[in-house]
């Protein structure tokens, strides 16, 4: 499948400006929402499957990517302002919306926040946070904190591919993962961004909220991820009402990468 045109804007927000990118043009739009620290360059690689379906409209969070870094702390309501005022801009009443990750995060509050501007919800690899949620292992964190560590490229590239992918995808495709860490790199926040971001996602916590979800919601989670525990999927969908669950064998943190033609049939089946 080709991708069709894909026009860049750039969209003022209080205290920020943000890269956006729209690809189709065509039926509902679906709106992404990017991870920690790594722009929308995410979805590149999985914009060709659905972007013949959907309006597809993906953008750098601030503080990340190639959005502008504001000098004051940023949270999981302003990011989820954000995303509406990004939909606001192009003229979107409401939007499916697909947040991975640390957007999976935005996705729930804008959830909660926004109800009549989401359509739909897919929450892929995140967390509910909070105490009742499950935190990252420590391994995790110490492959997180290597990156900013004096060490070589090639000790943290492995590193953060053990994290993001499982050893199975990254023995058998290691040109396609490398690939792919190159784009979730590509333009990454700097050490303020990487702080804010931080900041935001601590404290992030829906759990006692999570039931006011009125969005059709599908947790999407792959079973072998290590970045983000499957027990959060599990916590996510006891919580939300009706929600389904979809756990992908053999997936590491990333499903939409490691079996995007699989992950794309469950989504739009569901």
């Amino acid at each position: 499948m080709e991708v069709t045109e894909t026009t860049t804007i750039s969209v003022r927000v209080p205290g920020a400006r943000l890269h956006v990118e729209r690809t189709g043009r065509r039926g509902e739009v679906l709106l992404g929402i990017t991870g920690f620290g790594c722009g929308s360059q995410l979805f590149g690689p999985i914009l060709p499957l659905f972007s013949d379906r959907f309006d597809c409209i993906t953008y750098d969070n601030r503080a990340a990517g190639r959005s502008s870094t504001p000098l004051l702390p940023t949270s999981m309501p302003e990011l989820a302002s954000d995303a509406v005022r990004v939909l606001d801009a192009l003229g979107v009443d409401a939007a499916h919306v697909h947040g991975v990750s640390m957007g999976g995060m935005i996705a729930q509050e804008m959830a909660l926040r926004f109800p009549d501007r989401v359509r739909s919800l897919v929450l892929q690899g995140t967390t509910p946070g909070g105490p009742r949620s499950t935190g990252p292992a420590a391994e995790t964190l110490l492959s997180l904190a290597a990156q900013r560590a004096p060490l070589s490229r090639e000790r943290k590239v492995k590193l953060l591919t053990r994290q993001l992918f499982s050893d199975a995808y990254a023995a058998a495709h290691p040109d396609e993962a490398l690939a792919h860490l190159g784009r979730l790199g590509a333009d990454r926040a700097g050490v303020r961004g990487v702080l804010q971001h931080l900041t935001a996602s601590t404290v992030h916590d829906t759990v006692r909220r999570l039931r006011s979800v009125q969005a059709p919601t599908l947790v999407l989670h792959g079973r072998l991820d290590r970045m983000v525990s499957v027990a959060n999927a599990q916590l996510l969908a006891e919580r939300i009402p009706r929600a389904t669950l979809a756990l992908v064998d053999g997936a590491g943190h990333l499903p939409l990468l490691e079996q995007p033609l699989p992950v794309r049939a469950l989504i739009l089946d569901w």
